[in-house]
């Protein structure tokens, strides 16, 4: 018992630990801002008014992702339909992609001379209907999630007693707080999101904090603003991790053995895939469209496999760098938490918060490190590795649910048998944990890749002089590039994306066919 005791102790403080490098990067900022006076007012009439108007955008997003999500996951969970697995794998499209990429499409789109009377997204109504797509896979796969957790002895029970409208009202009932937790999550996500704001033409607060890092170049003004963001978001995150987080847990951590077996409904089956179907027309076929139309009236696509591979290095590096940082970090605390409900809760709950928070907190704390110190730290605080780590860290809450619900997974019998046959601990993990966790490893590596190159915010602020990534290069000649050369790279970006996706499903769909 003193010796379980003890474990228990080590393995919390390694815990802990860990979420203070996680949260290390934000803390130069709240710091050095703190007890300063500043040459300019940070609480302008201009400055509250985009707050109160991001507030409006948080709560249509949410609203939208929630209407649309929820009764979606409802139907792709309970009922089997063609090309099922592929139109629930595409769903997580629009969550990976930045969001200034629809807003480029949408925007062509709009100004074609094939649909010039379509209404362009714009102000309010746009960024509301772009974000929140952007925010429908929350709800969606947290609906996904939540009804899997459902045995098929209860939906078989509830349709033998009250049929389909049974099944769909109690289902719904069971995953409705999760879902509704998932989709204020994706408000207050959309709340730091500067891309559709700025090109649909809406006053948010993400806008005016880089309006000014970007345009005035006052970083302190920035900081101010973003750690006043940075205390919105948390009081906005608090109520929803203290009401929420042991069901959210359950529902993210827990693997159910035996789900019910989707039905093949008649009716169902079809609405089902055609609302999937108008989901990826309207998110991800629609914009793409947008970008093809100038890149085949001005086909540049040459000149933008050029700037393609010239940034390719580059952003392998950032991203690859944060996937390895994120995943790392994430294995060591799935395994000190996997034996600890109480330091799971704990960990999932600092994990969400800090997922919430801006990027710009942690990108403006590290400038402002690298700002003070000595030219010898150049390759700690202005390389590409200060860029990989900061994103790394922003994304290890990704990858961490991730590694939490594959070692939920795992037998705890596993570890009594090895201490009775004398195997050691790191063995153990060696030869049998590690083996096993190998395709969810690829499949978070992958993930926070992705997630990591769509974060235009923190490789902006942070890159190296000379170097970019290609997100940032398509952000950052947008507005003074041919039309033709941005659709281009956009859509070169969006096969990558939709490419590394297709990978990681197949990883997963081969790694069960070998455990069956």
């Amino acid at each position: 018992m003193i010796e379980d005791g003890r474990r228990r102790i080590l393995r919390r403080l390694l815990v802990g630990v860990l979420l203070c490098v996680a949260i290390a990067p934000a803390l130069p900022l709240v710091i050095s801002t703190l007890g300063q006076a500043t040459n300019r007012p940070v609480w302008t009439k201009a400055f509250g008014d985009s707050l109160l108007s991001s507030l409006w955008l948080g709560v249509g997003v949410s609203l939208l992702s929630l209407m649309v999500g929820l009764p979606l996951g409802l139907l792709a969970t309970l009922y089997r339909f063609p090309g099922r697995s592929t139109l629930v794998l595409f769903q997580a499209i629009p969550l990976l992609l930045p969001s200034f990429l629809p807003c480029i499409g949408w925007s062509n789109l709009s100004a074609s001379n094939w649909l010039a009377w379509f209404p362009a997204p714009s102000g309010f109504p746009g960024c509301v209907f772009v974000l929140g797509l952007q925010a429908v896979p929350l709800p969606f796969f947290a609906t996904w999630a939540a009804c899997r957790n459902l045995t098929a002895s209860q939906i078989d029970a509830t349709r033998l007693h009250g049929g389909e409208e049974a099944v769909l009202r109690l289902s719904g009932r069971a995953c409705a707080p999760v879902a509704i937790l998932a989709a204020l999550l994706g408000g207050i996500l959309s709340l730091s999101d500067p891309g559709a704001p700025l090109i649909l033409g809406y006053r948010s607060v993400a806008v005016e904090i880089r309006t000014s890092f970007s345009a005035l170049f006052d970083y302190e003004l920035a900081g101010r603003q973003c750690l006043l963001l940075a205390g919105l978001v948390l009081l906005l995150t608090t109520p929803l991790l203290i009401f929420g987080l042991r069901s959210l847990a359950a529902t993210v951590l827990a693997r159910q053995t035996r789900p019910a077996v989707p039905y093949a409904h008649r009716v169902l089956r079809w609405i089902a895939m055609t609302g999937l179907l108008v989901v990826l027309v309207v998110g991800i076929a629609c914009p793409t469209w947008g970008l093809c139309l100038p890149a085949a009236e001005n086909p540049m696509l040459a000149r933008a496999w050029q700037k393609v591979a010239s940034t390719a290095m580059t952003t392998v590096i950032f991203t690859g760098g944060a996937g390895l940082i994120a995943v790392l970090l994430a294995i060591a605390v799935a395994l000190a938490t996997a034996s600890d409900t109480h330091a799971r809760l704990t960990t999932l709950a600092v994990l969400l918060a800090l997922l919430a928070m801006p990027p710009a907190l942690a990108a403006i704390g590290v400038t402002r490190v690298a700002t003070h110190a000595p030219p010898q730290l150049d390759r700690l605080t202005r390389s590409e590795f200060t860029v990989a780590l900061v994103l790394g860290l922003r994304f290890v809450p990704i990858a961490a649910v991730a590694m939490m619900r594959a070692v939920g997974s795992l037998s705890p019998s596993w570890t009594d048998a090895a201490r009775i046959h004398g195997v050691s601990t790191g063995w153990l993990l060696v030869r049998v944990i590690l083996p096993i966790l190998t395709p969810t490893i690829i499949v978070s590596l992958l993930l926070v890749m992705v997630l990591a190159a769509a974060d235009i915010t923190t490789t902006h602020l942070l890159q190296p002089p000379g170097q970019q990534s290609l997100p940032v290069a398509i952000f950052t000649v947008m507005a003074n590039s041919p039309e033709g050369l941005v659709a281009s790279l956009c859509l070169l970006y969006l096969a990558c994306v939709v490419g590394l996706l297709t990978a990681a499903s197949q990883l997963v769909h081969w790694r069960s066919r070998e455990a069956a």
